[in-house]
């Protein structure tokens, strides 16, 4: 992931397991998870696997592209092949 962020999420994810039916993403540091949140039909990146939090990212329909910052994060996100 890539962007300039506040709080700064970026860094390199892969995939530790299965969330909503969807694989989940996790920080090399376990610090932040990608995971799809399926009561709102979106993908969140956010502190805490399952829940927002007050500075988190999102994105409807695919894992791949820009996220929108939401709550207090700023800046936008941009998840990429690996």
């Amino acid at each position: 992931m890539s962007g300039t962020l506040t709080p700064d999420a970026t860094g390199n994810y892969a995939c530790a397991g299965t969330y909503n039916g969807k694989c989940y993403y996790s920080r090399a540091d376990s610090a932040y998870y990608i995971w799809w949140d399926e009561a709102n039909g979106q993908f969140v990146i956010s502190v805490v696997l399952g829940t927002v939090g007050t500075a988190y990212w999102t994105k409807a329909d695919t894992i791949l592209g820009v996220y929108s910052p939401q709550g207090t994060a700023t800046g936008d996100a941009t998840v990429g092949e690996p």
